[in-house]
């Protein structure tokens, strides 16, 4: 058991360090979320800055926001394994579900980043009071993992088509509204929003990302023998 366990424990772990380090050498990926996060608030405070928006419009342009990065940076780390020609080294020396765990974790800290900068820029730069600290954190913690989930597996299915990059993009929209939706109610409800069941959202999302989390090493794995 113990064993087993270690095996499965290294091969996440060299898929993540691999992750790390061809992210390390350029810094493409954290750079540009990064960015795209500074932009996007930037302009979403020149456009408000004049008017005092309310929670729910708020709430959208924060989770407009995080989507936005998340489907331009996360499901690159399958992507680029078809591109770069290296996706047969993973299938030789590890296993499908490994492979998955080791990406999925890689994104979901990219998310969390990528929501903390969001989440800090926006409190400062946009008017819109938090009411709720606590519930406007973990909808931002359990979202980021909801997405970083949800755009794996997205990546993770597109990556052996021509147009994967597309593919990717147009099926993660449509498993992320769910998510969006969620993320909106509670964001929106710690912002002053009177909303019924709004502080409960946080645990929609948890559930949500364990399922996306349980499923998708089992899809992948599915891609990985065709």
């Amino acid at each position: 058991m113990n064993s087993s366990w270690s095996s499965w424990k290294s091969e996440i772990v060299a898929v993540l360090k691999k992750e790390w380090q061809s992210e390390s050498r350029s810094m493409s990926g954290i750079m540009t979320t990064a960015l795209i996060c500074f932009v996007s608030v930037i302009i979403v405070n020149s456009i408000t800055w004049t008017t005092t928006i309310n929670a729910m419009i708020g709430a959208g342009l924060y989770w407009m926001i995080l989507v936005f990065a998340a489907s331009v940076s996360l499901p690159r780390t399958f992507l680029q394994e078809e591109e770069n020609r290296t996706a047969d080294f993973w299938r030789l020396v590890a296993r499908p579900e490994a492979v998955y765990w080791g990406k999925a974790l890689f994104n979901i800290v990219q998310m969390l980043v990528a929501t903390l900068i969001v989440s800090i820029l926006f409190v400062i730069m946009v008017k819109v009071e938090v009411r709720n600290y606590l519930i406007f954190a973990l909808t931002g913690l359990s979202g980021a993992i909801s997405i970083a989930s949800t755009a794996t597996i997205a990546g993770a299915i597109a990556s052996t088509a021509s147009n994967r990059y597309v593919l990717s993009a147009a099926m993660s929209v449509p498993l992320l509204v769910f998510v969006v939706n969620l993320g909106i109610t509670g964001t929106a409800w710690s912002f002053g929003e009177i909303l019924t069941s709004g502080e409960k959202t946080p645990i929609a999302m948890f559930a949500y990302s364990i399922a996306t989390c349980l499923i998708g090493p089992v899809v992948y794995s599915k891609i990985w023998k065709s």
